[in-house]
């Protein structure tokens, strides 16, 4: 690459160096955070400090994290709502995490207290258990509310 350059200016190619700049930075510039992690989301710092953490200490018994652009989440939404008819007695929460990054990290920081690798959406978290994608949520989600309701 540096043999590109150093020719490239000596032939009087300052615009191409330039455009080749512009191309590699973009380039990493697209590249983002790692794949899993939202931008500034520590990857491998502990998330435990001693001191309670206000997006690990949760209120709700059920979590559903969702995307707005998740086609599978608005299908599956309304079972998760159905269940919390049948449930009144359970705080469910519905946390949309793709248009707010403290929600994302909300997801993030959930995950890594239950020690799971997050899937992506969508999930539903009861109980310290996590059941993703239409299958999981569908498959999991009701036998993991009925062992709470017998305790």
């Amino acid at each position: 690459m540096r043999g590109a350059i150093a020719t490239a200016l000596r032939s009087g190619g300052v615009v191409v160096v330039g455009l080749l700049l512009l191309l590699v930075s973009g380039c990493l510039a697209l590249a983002g955070p790692p794949m899993g992690a939202p931008a500034g989301m520590p990857t491998g710092a502990p998330i435990s400090t001693g001191a309670p953490d206000p997006l690990v200490d949760e209120t709700a018994d059920v979590l559903y994290f969702w995307g707005d652009d998740c086609h599978t989440c608005h299908e599956l939404r309304p079972f998760v709502e159905e269940l919390g008819l049948k449930h009144p007695d359970l705080r469910f929460e519905f946390v949309e995490i793709y248009r707010n990054t403290t929600k994302m990290t909300r997801y993030y920081t959930m995950n890594r207290a239950l020690n799971i690798t997050p899937r992506g959406v969508p999930e539903a978290v009861v109980d310290g258990k996590a059941f993703f994608g239409e299958d999981g949520v569908r498959g999991g989600l009701p036998g993991a509310i009925r062992a709470m309701d017998v305790r």
